[in-house]
């Protein structure tokens, strides 16, 4: 083994540990901020755009993850047909549906980013499983265009004409294609979805926005998005913060080991209530 992946190895070893044990302490003002007003729009030029991915677990018995979108206060997401049996096996390929927008999916509610978040709770599971709320500002035209493109979406989908696959057209999937719609001009949309996002992922997808998404409009246009993570626990949605030694060895972000040690920490708990 080279000295490069001694070292590369002992950090992964360090970081892991240090999940398992301690956390950078958040500050007085996350604390006190409800997660259900986290997403409160502000007064800039331009419209907010606002991304929630429940990132999917790798551990057995976690989330499969899922992801929406919501223009201001907006909301839109996309999903599997809801059946009380056979889930899994209608969530590989079935007719398409709203999820957290429609939970019920008979076309009879339209939720509210604020609705959806204040439910959101109740509708992740288990404990220690991570949200992540990916904030931007757009100009009027490019939220027009992501309007545009979930408008013909829910169209489709209520008349049946849409099929939700979990290697093609899924929750994150549609997501970064109506952001790609909108933000780099793709108008009007094929019918096929472009080739790299299929097998697209939520925990993918917020891998590929927090290191690419900045804001298109308003005081802070051409930085990054705002990225805040929230962790499940016995008091809800808490924001979650890197641990202590990762900030100090400048550690790379790695969700998917970040969230598999979450759960693994939370898993004998959730065994005995699941």
């Amino acid at each position: 083994m080279t000295r490069h992946n001694t070292l590369s190895l002992a950090s992964v070893v360090a970081l892991t540990g240090c999940l398992l044990c301690c956390k950078a302490k958040p500050s007085a003002s996350a604390d006190e901020t409800p997660w259900h007003v986290a997403a409160t729009a502000d007064d800039s030029p331009g419209q907010q755009v606002t991304i929630i991915i429940a990132l999917s677990s790798i551990v057995p018995g976690g989330i499969v993850g899922h992801a929406g979108l919501a223009v201001e206060d907006a909301y839109w997401d996309f999903g599997p047909k809801r059946t009380e049996l056979l889930q899994p096996i209608k969530s590989i390929r079935s007719k398409a549906g709203p999820w957290w927008d429609d939970p019920e999916q008979q076309w009879a509610v339209d939720r509210s980013l604020d609705e959806v978040l204040a439910d959101m709770p109740d509708k992740v599971h288990p404990q220690g499983s991570l949200v992540a709320m990916i904030r931007v500002q757009v100009t009027d035209q490019q939220a027009q265009a992501i309007t545009d493109f979930w408008h013909d979406t829910y169209a489709r989908m209520v008349k049946g004409e849409d099929t939700y696959r979990l290697s093609a057209r899924q929750c994150a999937s549609m997501v970064g294609w109506s952001l790609r719609v909108g933000l780099q001009g793709d108008s009007p949309p094929s019918d096929r979805l472009p080739r790299d996002l299929h097998l697209m992922t939520p925990t993918r997808l917020y891998e590929s926005l927090s290191e690419s998404l900045t804001h298109a409009a308003g005081p802070y246009k051409g930085r990054p998005a705002d990225v805040t993570l929230w962790q499940l626990n016995h008091e809800g949605l808490t924001p979650w913060q890197r641990p202590i030694i990762a900030e100090q060895l400048r550690l790379p972000e790695l969700p998917r080991i970040r969230l598999a040690v979450e759960r693994i920490k939370h898993l004998p708990a959730d065994l005995l209530h699941e």
